[in-house]
């Protein structure tokens, strides 16, 4: 299961949570009102506009790490100073995108927690 599918699992499972809540109290309005919830964040095309989106920035954070593995690898691997210092700029450099990524991440996923 990728990371936006378990999200999507976990959002679920939150409603189902206070389904089963609403249905303890028998309280049948709010029982609709979790359901009609469910439904629109499940089949609206923004929601599924949003986890594509997501989808692809968690892509893009994984490409990131496996560039920073490879350039961690050269560097132990490398005897040439220049080099090593070359190879450190980029991993500086990803690790900035990283962050970057990290925070549209994390804004695109309050979004559609909400």
């Amino acid at each position: 299961m990728n990371r936006i599918q378990a999200m999507i699992s976990e959002r679920n499972d939150d409603y189902l949570d206070l389904l089963n809540y609403a249905i303890q109290l028998d309280d049948v309005q709010w029982q609709e009102e979790i359901l009609e919830s469910m439904r629109k964040l499940n089949a609206s095309e923004e929601t599924k506009q949003e986890w594509a989106t997501t989808e692809d920035l968690w892509r893009q954070f994984d490409r990131i790490n496996s560039r920073l593995t490879e350039i961690y690898y050269s560097i132990r691997a490398s005897k040439d100073d220049a080099d090593k210092q070359r190879l450190l700029e980029q991993m500086w450099e990803l690790k900035m995108q990283r962050i970057d990524v990290s925070r549209q991440i994390k804004s695109e996923t309050s979004n559609i927690e909400c």
